[in-house]
């Protein structure tokens, strides 16, 4: 909100009116309150002096009584005096009143009456004479006249201001309208500028003040300097303008369209382009080609075709712009052009230079294709057919006319069209209205089912011939839209013949196939048919060995116990070789201890190494975890291998094991490296390059001198590899060697894990390492004979004598058993099958059952489970498995039965009684219930070979 009035003349009048009137107004509000309280003070004196002189006349009559005496005087000081009432109170309280309060005969504000009322007060005075009081004189002033007095004064005081103050505005105002005429003339000013007077100046008075004469001063040189520089920016537009324009005309056809529509101005370029003379062109109306151009309301931008003046065409680059006048109408049209014919002749050249490059690339493109063995297919977004080349004619035996606008489910009609059909859909966009379906071998139509995943791979499909005749091809969707053409391609190739040749390589493999297996079958038959006489040669020599013979015949017995051992090895040689050829050898990853498995190793082999002299040592470095994850058998088979070979290679010195952590893989699991370094032989670089072939050894006087197959190391090099490790050696002729093997495992969680030192120690194997040993561990040398001097048995310190049931088909496996029983104090009961196992369970009582797996009739698996739903005693009767087959399977499917450990063939005594203990220990703590008979038993003892 706006308070101040905007001329400057209003603001000083204002000004100096505010001035004037606070001036007045101050001094006014002085004076009135100097004069109220000299009058107060006036007043108050005058009361004082009187209340004395009253005091003193009156004394002598209050003295005497004389009471109207007293009344006359106080009348007297009445009427004279500014007090308007007077009183004599006597002792007695008797009061002499004269006058009235005082009443006021005009208006009076009533603060004054108020004001004045607070400062003026009665006056007493005590009359008292001789030391004695006679009462109190009261006088009272008159304030309504005292007040009537004031305000007269006040409303005098007021006029003379406002008097004074109108004549002081007055005479203000017209010296500032006087003044102030000279900025007037400013306003006069800018309207002469304004209607084209230039020169104008404003005009000063005489009287001017000097603040207003500098500013309009000031003003008229600043006007004269803006004239001076407005003249120059005219003359440098003017000539900008001039340039321009010879620039616009050298390079742009110009012309200039009136409100009707016609030329009225053109430039030279315009008459040299089109071809005509000024005069012709103006007054000519616009032309767009053979109709009139019409202008149109705003900025216009085109290419429009007209012809020259000899008829020729010419095309021009159009803009138009819009000219209004003060009202904002179009007062005409400035037309700038620029010819285009050239560029357009060019553009219609290469349009016409691509039409023929086009045609040339599909002639080009038509012969590579018809040059191409495999027939190739263009078809469109819906799956019809654009074109095909030579081969696909002839793929098809059918005519160029006849496959050009047919679908693609025409020619391929497999089950899989359906899906060759949606991939095309997929490389090319959706199809407009319709899904493209496919269409079976009978002409079912099938949903598409295709994927884009399929362009640029082949797969194959059925086509049909001409003929109606279906072949198999090779099928490859391509898509053209990485080259802005919405159209797939594909590659088509009969593989009538290949499917032949793939079919004939089938059989053929399969046939191989089948002779390998019944080759890996022939010798797992043979193996294990000559395992079971071994079990008796080496179960007997064995039994020999703890007779009482002479020194001749028990190094014959060894003899023939060590050759036999190493027929053994030989026959598991062959076997595992047939195994790993076959691909029948799981790697059965588990928690072992590696310095455990290293020890038994060590163990097992430190009494051969001592006979030759030789120190065995294994070392664990202090980055071996204490558990690891791998297959303890197969480790401790290569292990086995390895150092046997290095001790049977060294004649003096050592063979030392070591171990240590390798390098971290990254699926989380790490390498375990192993050495086992020997001061023998050694081996030659020739020899080292065929040294893990199979039936290939050194040269050829090792097998001569130390005997073997050739296939220890082949076997480990498998082994090595199905574990995710390598194998290699280290050696030279005469200084030794040392092979390193690596294996993958992980760090176990689990924590105590039995070791092989079982074998030596008498303890039984962990149901989880029933195939720890190789069939081909070395025998320990017996121990003396239990009995006194004369070789008399005495039962196993282990086990009480015990009466043992002992199941097998083969009488040597039951002789072989029952002659290791007998020895040691215990009875034994035969049984042929499980049928009859099974009735001697139950008609007679038994300590312990040895029970073959495999056997006629009735197996050692379901005699099992018969002899487990029987009740106590019979149904928690030890039954020991005796079996050939050492394998995590199959001590899994006997403890899924109710068997309580396992004895493997051939028979070990100490492994023998050991199982036994085991068993014993076992049914003591059995539940009574029932052991559920296993999945299928009999599929897993299918593939076992007989023994």
């Amino acid at each position: 909100m706006k308070i101040l009035p905007q001329s400057l003349g209003s603001r000083l009048f204002l000004l100096y009116a505010a001035v004037l009137l606070m001036a007045l107004g101050t001094g006014l509000f002085l004076f009135y309150r100097y004069h109220l309280y000299q009058r107060l003070e006036d007043v108050q004196a005058t009361a004082t002096v009187l209340t004395d002189v009253m005091a003193r006349t009156i004394q002598e009559s209050v003295i005497i009584g004389d009471y109207d005496t007293v009344k006359r005087m106080l009348e007297t000081v009445v009427s004279q005096t500014p007090f308007d009432r007077a009183a004599f109170i006597d002792l007695s309280g008797a009061t002499i009143l004269v006058g009235a309060e005082g009443q006021t005969r005009g208006y009076v504000p009533p603060w004054l009456l108020e004001l004045l009322a607070d400062r003026l007060f009665d006056v007493n005075r005590v009359i008292a004479a001789g030391g004695q009081d006679y009462g109190v004189l009261r006088l009272s002033f008159d304030i309504a006249t005292a007040a009537e007095e004031l305000w007269g004064l006040t409303k005098a005081a007021l006029g003379l201001a406002l008097a004074s103050l109108l004549l002081g505005l007055t005479v203000v105002r017209i010296l500032l309208m006087r003044w102030l005429t000279n900025l007037s003339d400013l306003k006069a000013l800018e309207e002469r500028i304004r209607v084209g007077e230039l020169d104008a100046q404003a005009q000063l008075t005489q009287d001017a003040p000097l603040e207003i004469r500098q500013a309009i001063e000031m003003v008229n040189r600043t006007a004269a300097s803006l004239r001076n520089q407005f003249g120059q920016r005219i003359d440098a537009l003017m000539d900008a303008l001039v340039q321009h324009k010879n620039a616009l005309d050298q390079t742009a056809i110009v012309s200039e369209i009136d409100g009707q529509g016609r030329i009225s101005v053109v430039n030279d370029l315009y008459c040299d382009t089109v071809g005509v003379a000024r005069e012709q062109a103006v007054g000519q109306a616009m032309r767009s080609g053979d109709a009139p151009f019409l202008p149109p309301d705003g900025v216009w931008r085109g290419d429009v075709c007209t012809v020259r003046g000899d008829g020729s065409p010419l095309w021009l680059s159009r803009t138009v712009v819009p000219i209004y006048d003060s009202a904002r109408a179009i007062e005409k049209w400035i037309c700038i052009d620029v010819d285009i014919s050239a560029q357009k002749q060019a553009e219609e050249d290469l349009r016409t230079a691509y039409r023929e490059s086009q045609e040339l690339a599909k002639r080009h493109l038509k012969a590579i294709l018809d040059a191409v063995g495999e027939g190739v297919v263009i078809a469109d977004r819906n799956g019809v057919i654009l074109d095909v080349n030579r081969a696909t004619v002839e793929i098809f035996a059918a005519d160029r006319a006849a496959l050009v606008g047919a679908s693609l489910n025409d020619l391929v009609v497999s089950r899989a069209a359906a899906a060759t059909a949606a991939t095309v859909a997929s490389l090319t966009g959706p199809p407009p209205a319709a899904a493209v379906a496919g269409a079976d071998a009978d002409g079912a139509v099938a949903p598409p089912t295709g994927d884009a995943s399929m362009a640029g791979r082949s797969h194959e499909e059925v086509g049909r011939r001409g003929d109606g005749a279906l072949f198999p091809i090779e099928l490859a969707l391509g898509d053209l839209n990485a080259v802005g053409i919405p159209q797939v391609i594909g590659i088509i190739r009969d593989i009538t013949e290949r499917k032949k040749y793939e079919e004939t390589l089938q059989l053929a493999k399969e046939m191989a196939e089948a002779g390998s297996r019944a080759k890996s079958d022939f010798l797992t038959t043979i193996s294990h048919e000559i395992r079971t006489p071994m079990n008796g040669v080496l179960g007997m020599l064995t039994l020999l060995e703890y007779e009482a013979l002479a020194p001749d015949l028990r190094d014959k017995v060894l003899v023939a116990r060590q050759s036999a051992e190493a027929l053994l090895r030989i026959l598991d040689d062959v076997l595992d070789f047939s195994k790993l050829e076959a691909g029948r050898i799981d790697i059965e990853p588990e928690p072992c201890d590696p310095e455990a498995v290293c020890e038994s190793v060590v163990h097992l082999l430190r009494a051969k190494a001592e006979d030759k002299g030789l120190t065995l040592t294994s070392r664990m470095l202090p980055s071996v975890p204490p558990l690891i994850v791998a297959d303890p058998a197969r480790l401790r088979q290569i292990l086995l291998n390895l150092v046997g070979n290095a001790i049977k290679f060294t004649s003096s010195g050592y063979v030392a094991v070591r171990a240590r952590r390798g390098a971290d893989l990254p699926d989380g699991r790490f390498m375990m490296e192993f050495e086992i370094e020997d001061t023998g032989i050694g081996i030659s670089p020739e020899a080292e390059r065929t040294l893990f072939q199979r039936f290939t050894q050194a040269d050829s006087t090792i097998t001569r001198r130390f005997g073997g197959t050739g296939l220890g190391l082949a076997i480990c090099k498998d082994l090595c590899r199905l574990m995710g490790g390598t194998i290699r050696v280290d050696s030279a002729p005469g200084q030794g060697s040392v092979f390193t093997f690596t294996i993958a495992c992980r760090a176990a969680d689990s924590t105590t894990v039995l070791t092989v030192a079982a074998v030596n120690t008498g303890t039984a194997l962990p149901p989880s390492l029933p195939h720890s040993l190789p069939h081909s561990l070395p025998m320990s040398p017996p121990a003396p004979p239990p009995g006194g001097a004369n070789g008399v048995p005495s039962a196993d310190p282990a086990l009480p004598p015990l009466r043992v049931l002992v199941v097998d088909d083969n009488e040597v496996n039951r002789n072989v058993a029952a002659a290791m029983l007998t020895r040691v104090g215990h009875s034994v009961a035969f049984a042929t099958n499980g049928i009859e196992a099974v009735d001697a369970v139950m008609q007679q009582p038994f300590d312990l059952v040895l029970m073959d797996l495999q056997m006629p009739e009735m197996d050692g698996l379901m005699a099992t489970q018969r002899i487990r739903q029987m009740p106590p005693p019979q149904g928690t009767l030890p039954i020991v498995a005796f079996t050939a087959h050492a394998s995590s399977g199959t001590w899994a499917t006997c403890a899924e039965v109710g068997m309580d450990a396992l004895a493997t063939k051939p028979v070990r005594p100490k492994l023998l009684f050991a199982a036994m203990a085991e068993a014993m220990e076992k049914a003591a703590t059995r539940p009574l219930a029932p052991v559920p008979a296993p999945t299928a038993p009999d599929a897993v003892l299918e593939g076992l070979p007989p023994h």
